[in-house]
Formats: structure tokens, C-alpha cells, sequence
């Protein structure tokens, strides 16, 4: 939203007019005495914290004084410590802000927005009444504002500065809203899909989904404040809406959920049996008080939108309907919108959730969840022609048990989690340490968690895996310590297990880290000393601590076992074995019976490195500087990581020419793991002093060859 220069000088231009200024006497050319308001007493609204169009409190002036039959002549800035974001018109100006009064007839023009927070009421005024002791009432209602976007959240409160001229004003800020928790509270129980299958009816209604067995989940909504679930007004876009959003389904499930829902103000409540109630499609009776939601069917993943089921039933009625979601990836959602409700009580509603889905493996529960928010969800902060009103940031609802009374039903899942503390010991820079944390649900319902770890010593040493899940009995996770980057020492940090509705646990961990044991730092070619891949049957250098020993031995994936060349403390060469098949290995060194970390590499078929000095001139002598190779000539290139067989088409670059054709690429047949590669020197061969860059390529993908390190070649 933007406002033109002309509107704000316009209003800067009245704030700063001489003859009136703000909280000063405006007098006229017959001397008479202007009025005096203050803001009356008035009742902050409830509102939401997640809401970005929340209607805020009353602004009321209470104006006295003045002579009586005189004409007061006033001109009133409201500036919030949010956006007003009421709907605006064709013109830019916002919507539905009503000035009404009592003890005299006010004569208003309408509220214009002059910036994002501020409104002007250009001119309003009115007769003194006789005696000018008598109140005149002036009410402002209909304001709205981007709750969500204060800072502190649930504690915010929206406050309105006043600003008048004409007339001497008290009491220049007021409170308008409070946010505190939602309005709307919710519970979910949740079942997920049942791995031993859930069956799809014969027919698509209520009784029939019961009388089959089918699985039900629900969410209830209950309201915190009276008249939270309302219907539209005629300054909203549409009445109060609940998204229920789904996901973690398995492949092929449906997803069915009722037309309308029944609340219990209602003749009979909607239920499909959770949360210890009744079951029932729900009955209702209009004109009675009682709660009613429609399914709102075409509206956006966000909740706008859409055509009611039911927007104004006229007769009592039973509902049996059902409809399908639909289900992508796994994912769906319902939106619900009150049509009718009770201003009186308390009230809440049950949305049921079928699921229909075959049976799977019961080892790999389906991380099913289900949470419901108060929709069309947003994020648009500022007053717009389009955007529904009212709208919420996503965020779901506070749990309503205490509301309700029943936070100890036995439908609700309970967390149990073995808190003693847990103690590991490992090696700097070594391996891996891990112990298990089981998890158990002692009540109904699916029990959801989520993991986090607060470190009292060191950082990120730490983790949790699972770290989250859905499990309707128990779960176990792994509680892992890692000292790869730890000094010897004493480590200590804890874990939080958080189920929500079903409680907490706060687990202890304890880590003591010795001496460096026997530790893997890295692999890499041993003729290029390149990190990276390195390739099977090829020649590579391994580095770590205490490496040495009478007894040294290297094994990859636990089963096969390297050609240990050399060792010593820092330093181990070896032939990785030829067998070796993945795109990746674990690599473990065991000395004198102490084995090392488990050490990952990532493997390639072809990973070339030349040997330096790894070229012999035609001569039989080792190319150098003192001893180059002849254009014309061929040399031989030794070098290792060729796939062997050959696989692909092996080419050499030196300097400028590139793609030169071998005469032999292969095994060097004396020794193991080397690679030897005979090739004539271009007679042509362009060249700078005495030296060209040499390197060997593979290519078994057209147009992405594998190439090794560049050596130096000395020719002449």
C-alpha cells in the first residue's frame, strides 16, 4: 500500500495549521470556548496474536464543554503501532470504519488512510448541546489491524495515538486489543493409517464409514471467549475458518471428511467417536442457538475462497454426507466455516478425518499428522483490495484441555521416557559413540515428538535420530556422540523430548573424551595426493593418528581387506581392493586389535593420478629438466586409478594439444596398482622454455572426461 505526496502534505499541512494546534484552545471570531474531550473508558478486544486483520476495540471521545448551540469543528489523526489493514475501496480508502455518536448528532466525512498506521478523520462536528455539560459520545469502530506483526506476540497490545484539532483532548493513547492466546483453542486425536489396512465402504456417508470400521482421527476446536466461532459479518469476507491440514499419509490413501459439523450447542453433536464422546453425523435446528460449520469446498491450500455446502440452512436437518479429499504426496487439507452459532456458552465442534488405506509393513508406521489453524492463512500485512479479511499466519492452535476439562482423558497420548542419564566415552578425533533413548506412549492417540539438544560444553557434538516422528505405541532413538572435532575432556549437553499435549522429558548426556585413539583424517590418491574419489584396485594414501603398530590392517565396507603397502604413525599406503563395488565405502583401521573411526569414501571407476616423477623418456631415463623428452618421441606415463579393465577412452593433454590417442593405456604389469600409459610426443608440439602441463583423461560420458593432476613435462 502506498499513499501519494499529496495525501501526506495534506495532513502534515493541518497538523502544523497555525490557528489550531493540537491540545490548544482553536478560537473563533466571536471568543467562544472550544470543547474539551478525553477518551472514555472502553474494553480492549480479545484478538488473535496470529491475525493480520483483527478487528481492535472502540476508540470513544467524550467531548463537554463549549457554548451551548455553537458549532464544534474538529479534525482527528489515529495513528495504531500496527498496519490498518481493513479492506480498502476502489479509491484507496479503507472500508467499513463507522463514526457514530450520542448526546448530539456528529456530521463526520470518512476516515482516509495517510500512512500504513495512521488515519485521518479530515472534519467532523457538531451542535453543543444545552447545557454544555452534557456528554456528546463520539465512537470510532471498525478498525483493523496487523496483530501479528508486533513483537512480542501473544503478549501484544495495539494502542491508538490521538492527535485532534479543534478542541482540547485528554488521555491521547488508548488501548485497543490485547492479543492473547488464539480466540480458538484445539485437541487432535489422531490414529494415522492403521498399518493393518482401513476399509473404503460401500456407499460415501456417515453411518456406513462407522458401521464399517473404517479409522477415524479428529481435531476439536473449542472457543477461549465466547462467540469466537461466529459467522460473517458485513465487514468480513467471510465467517471464522479452520483449516485442518494433513500429511505423512502412504501412497494410495483416501481421505473422507463430512459436509458439515454439529457443534455442542447443537441437537446432536458431530463425532466419530473421539475425544470420549458419542457418535454421531450431528443434528441441528436454525434459529436455536447452536453451532454450525460448512465444508467449504474449492478454496485455496490456504483457506480462502471456495463455496459453502451449507452456507444458511432453513430447516433441521441430520447430516450424512461425506467428501473426498484430495490427496497429493501424501498431503491434503478441509477447510470449515461457521454458518451459525451461540453467543451464550462456550462452544466447541469435532472435525472427524477418515482414512482408507491397505495394509503395509508395521515396522514403518506412516508419520501421519494433522493440525488445525484459523484460516485463510497469510502473510500480507497491509490494507489490500483482495486479500480476505479476516486472515492469520500460520500457526496452530493452543491446546484446549484445560478449557474443556479433560487434559487427563485417557484418549490423549502420554509421553514416557527413561530420564536417567545417559554416559558415553570415546577418543578425540575418533569414532562415533551412540546409546539408545526409548520413547513410549502410555495413553491413546498417536503420540508426535520432536527432539532438540542444549549444550552445557562444546557444540554440535551431539544428535538425535530420529529427531522427530509420529508413533502410535513407542519409539527408539539413537542418541549419538561424536568427538571427530573434540580435545580430550568432559562434555555435557541434554536432550528434550517434546510430545505437546503429552508431556516433555529432559534426558542428561554425559561425553568423556580421551587421548586420540587410532583416527582417520583422510584418504586420497597417493600419486596426485587429490581428495576427492578414489577408485578400486588403486593405489591411495590414508592419514591419521596412531597409525603404527606391529599388526595394522585396513578394511573397507567390514569385509574387504586392503594391501597395506606402508604404515607408520601419520601414514598408511595401500591398494584398495579391486573388488570393491558402490558409489561410496567405509574405511576402518584396526591397530594391535584398537579399531579407528569409521571413515566414508566416495568411489569412481576411473579417479587417474600421475605419479611425480612419474614419466620415463623413450631413453629409459626419468624426464627432467636435465634430461628432456624429444618431440617426436614417446614417453611412458605412470600413473594410478585406472579402471582396469579399460574402460572408456583414454586421451592425454599436454600444454595447448589436447586429446592426444595412446599407443597402450592399462596395467603396468610388474607391479600392482599401477597404471602405465605410452604415448608419442606431437612433432609439433608447441611449447614456452623448456616444460608443457601433462595430464591423463578418461571419458566414459561424451563431453565429460575425467582428467588427472597435471605434472610437468620437459621436452625439446
Amino acid at each position: 500500500m502506498s499513499f501519494s505526496p499529496v495525501s501526506r502534505a495534506r495532513g502534515f499541512l493541518r497538523l502544523i495549521a497555525p490557528v489550531c494546534l493540537i491540545g490548544m484552545l482553536c478560537l473563533t471570531a466571536s471568543g467562544q470556548t472550544v470543547s474539551q474531550c478525553t477518551t472514555a473508558a472502553s474494553t480492549a478486544a480479545l484478538v488473535a496474536s496470529t491475525g493480520l486483520a483483527e478487528k481492535v476495540g472502540n476508540i470513544v471521545l467524550s467531548c463537554t464543554g463549549g457554548n451551548a448551540g455553537s458549532s464544534v469543528n474538529g479534525q482527528l489523526f489515529i495513528t495504531l503501532n500496527a498496519n490498518v489493514t481493513n479492506s480498502l475501496d476502489t479509491n484507496g480508502n479503507p472500508q467499513n470504519i463507522s463514526i457514530t455518536s450520542t448526546g448530539a448528532a456528529v456530521t463526520a466525512t470518512p476516515a482516509i488512510l495517510t500512512s500504513g498506521t495512521t488515519l485521518e478523520i479530515a472534519s467532523f462536528s457538531y451542535a453543543v448541546p444545552d447545557p454544555n455539560t452534557i456528554p456528546v459520545y463520539i465512537t470510532i469502530s471498525g478498525i483493523r489491524a496487523a496483530v501479528a506483526s508486533l513483537q512480542n506476540g501473544s503478549n501484544a497490545v495495539v494502542t491508538a495515538s490521538l492527535f485532534g484539532i479543534g478542541f482540547t483532548l485528554q488521555g491521547s493513547l488508548v488501548n485497543l486489543a490485547v492479543a492473547g492466546s488464539a480466540p480458538l483453542l484445539a485437541s487432535v486425536q489422531s490414529y494415522g493409517a492403521p498399518c493393518i489396512g482401513s476399509p473404503l465402504p460401500p456407499s460415501i456417508d456417515f453411518p456406513t464409514f462407522i458401521n464399517s470400521g473404517t479409522s477415524s482421527s479428529a481435531v476439536r476446536v473449542t472457543e477461549a471467549v465466547t462467540g469466537a466461532l461466529a459467522p460473517q459479518d458485513p465487514t468480513a469476507t467471510n465467517g471464522v475458518r479452520i483449516i485442518v491440514q494433513l500429511s505423512g499419509y502412504p501412497a494410495g490413501a483416501q481421505l473422507y471428511v463430512p459436509n458439515a459439523l454439529v457443534g455442542n450447542s447443537g441437537s446432536i453433536p458431530t463425532s466419530g467417536g473421539e475425544f470420549g464422546s458419542s457418535v454421531a453425523g450431528g443434528s441441528y435446528v436454525p434459529s436455536a442457538n447452536q453451532l454450525l460449520l460448512s465444508l467449504v469446498t474449492g478454496a485455496d491450500q490456504n483457506g480462502a475462497g471456495g463455496t459453502l455446502l451449507y452456507p444458511s440452512p432453513v430447516a433441521a436437518q441430520s447430516f450424512t454426507g461425506m467428501t473426498q479429499l484430495t490427496v497429493s504426496g501424501g498431503s491434503a487439507y478441509a477447510v470449515y466455516e461457521v454458518v451459525d452459532h451461540s453467543s451464550f456458552v462456550l462452544e466447541s465442534v469435532q472435525a472427524p478425518v477418515f482414512v482408507v488405506n491397505a495394509p503395509y509393513s508395521c515396522s514403518t508406521l506412516s508419520q501421519a499428522t494433522i493440525t488445525v489453524m484459523e484460516a485463510p492463512l497469510s502473510t500480507v500485512s497491509v490494507p489490500t483490495t483482495t486479500d480476505p479479511v479476516p486472515r492469520f499466519v500460520a500457526a496452530a492452535l493452543g491446546s484446549d484441555c484445560q478449557q474443556v476439562g479433560d487434559c487427563n482423558g485417557v484418549y490423549f497420548p502420554v509421553l514416557s521416557v527413561n530420564t536417567s542419564p545417559i554416559s558415553l566415552t570415546g577418543a578425540s578425533f575418533g569414532g562415533t559413540q551412540s546409546s539408545p533413548l526409548s520413547i513410549v506412549n502410555n495413553g491413546g492417540s498417536v503420540l508426535s515428538f520432536t527432539t532438540s539438544i542444549t549444550y552445557q560444553s562444546g557444540a554440535n557434538w551431539l544428535t538425535v535420530t530420529p529427531s522427530s516422528g509420529d508413533d502410535a505405541i513407542n519409539a527408539t532413538l539413537a542418541v549419538v556422540a561424536n568427538p571427530a572435532a573434540l580435545q580430550p575432556g568432559t562434555y555435557t549437553a541434554t536432550v528434550t523430548v517434546n510430545a505437546g499435549e503429552g508431556g516433555s522429558a529432559v534426558v542428561p548426556v554425559t561425553f568423556t573424551v580421551g587421548q586420540p585413539g587410532v583416527t582417520i583424517q583422510g584418504i586420497v590418491n597417493a600419486a596426485s595426493f587429490q581428495t576427492g574419489a578414489i577408485s578400486p584396485g588403486s593405489y591411495v594414501a590414508l592419514f591419521g593418528l596412531n597409525l603404527a603398530g606391529t599388526n595394522v590392517a585396513v578394511t573397507f565396507n567390514n569385509n574387504l581387506t586392503a594391501s597395506v603397502i606402508y604404515d607408520s604413525a601419520g601414514q598408511i599406503n595401500l591398494i584398495v581392493p579391486a573388488t570393491l563395488t558402490g558409489s561410496s565405502a567405509t574405511v576402518v583401521v584396526t591397530v594391535n586389535g584398537q579399531a579407528s573411526n569409521s571413515f566414508t569414501v566416495t568411489l569412481a571407476p576411473n579417479v587417474p593420478g600421475i605419479f611425480t616423477p612419474g614419466i620415463v623418456n623413450s631413453t629409459g631415463l626419468v624426464n627432467a629438466g636435465s634430461n628432456p623428452a624429444i618431440r617426436g618421441t614417446f614417453v611412458s606415463i605412470y600413473l594410478t586409478g585406472l579402471a582396469i579393465p579399460v574402460t572408456g577412452t583414454v586421451t592425454v593433454n599436454m600444454g595447448s594439444q589436447t586429446g592426444v590417442v595412446p599407443s597402450f593405456a592399462g596395467s603396468q604389469p610388474t607391479y600392482p596398482a599401477l597404471d602405465q600409459v605410452n604415448v608419442t610426443i606431437p612433432a609439433g608440439l608447441a611449447f614456452t622454455g623448456n616444460s608443457v602441463p601433462l595430464a591423463v583423461c578418461v571419458t566414459t560420458t561424451p563431453g565429460q572426461p575425467v582428467c588427472s593432476n597435471a605434472v610437468t613435462f620437459y621436452v625439446q
